[in-house]
C-alpha cells in the first residue's frame, strides 16, 4: 500500500485543506449518512458488495459496486476491541456495512473524518492499471452504543472520481 498524505482531520485543519479535493469527492467525503445511499442514488441502483479476503479476522475487505460500473468504492473495516461474536458476525455480512451495523445496533454516530491522498493501488485486489493514480481516501470511527467500534476507511476508485469530475461549484 502507498504512503498516504494526511489533507484533512476534522478539528484540526481548516476549510482550505480541502481546496484542491475535486468538488464530488468532498462532497461524498463530507456527508454523515450513508455513503451506501449516496451510491444507490448516483447509480441509480443498488450497491452491491464484493467481499475481499481480509487482511485478518478482525477486518473486513470489501468493493462496493455500481450496476453497470463495476468497483467504485474499496473499504477496510476494523472491529476494535472489545467485541462479541455477533460484532465480528457483522464483518462477513454481505450488505454494507453502515447497514448491517444499524440494523442490529439501532443508529450510528460517525467520528473523527480524515481524509487522504495517495498514489498506489491501496490494498490488495485494487487493478493495476490505477497504480500511478491518485487515490482520495477518507478514515472515520463508526459507534454503536454500547458497541461496537469500527474504524473504516474508503477509498474512492477512479471510476467514481471520472463520474464525480462533473460536479462543478461556481
Amino acid at each position: 500500500m502507498a504512503e498516504a498524505v494526511v489533507i484533512y482531520r476534522e478539528g484540526e485543519y481548516g476549510w482550505d485543506a480541502l481546496k484542491d479535493l475535486p468538488p464530488g469527492v468532498r462532497f461524498l467525503f463530507g456527508i454523515d449518512g450513508s455513503l451506501t445511499r449516496a451510491l444507490e442514488f448516483l447509480g441509480c441502483g443498488p450497491v452491491s458488495v464484493e467481499i475481499l479476503p481480509p487482511p485478518s479476522t478482525e477486518e473486513r475487505l470489501v468493493f462496493l459496486c455500481l450496476p453497470d460500473v463495476g468497483p467504485v468504492v474499496q473499504a477496510l473495516t476494523r472491529l476494535s476491541p472489545p467485541f462479541s461474536s455477533e460484532d465480528r458476525e457483522i464483518l462477513s455480512d454481505s450488505r454494507p456495512i453502515g447497514p448491517a451495523l444499524s440494523r442490529k445496533r439501532g443508529p450510528l454516530v460517525r467520528e473523527g473524518l480524515t481524509i487522504l491522498s495517495s498514489r498506489g493501488t491501496g490494498y490488495p485486489g485494487l487493478d493495476l492499471r490505477w497504480e500511478k493514480m491518485v487515490l482520495w481516501s477518507r478514515i472515520y470511527d463508526l459507534v454503536a452504543t454500547p458497541s461496537p467500534r469500527l474504524t473504516i476507511r474508503e477509498w474512492i476508485l477512479p471510476p467514481l472520481v471520472s463520474i464525480l469530475e462533473g460536479v462543478k461549484i461556481p
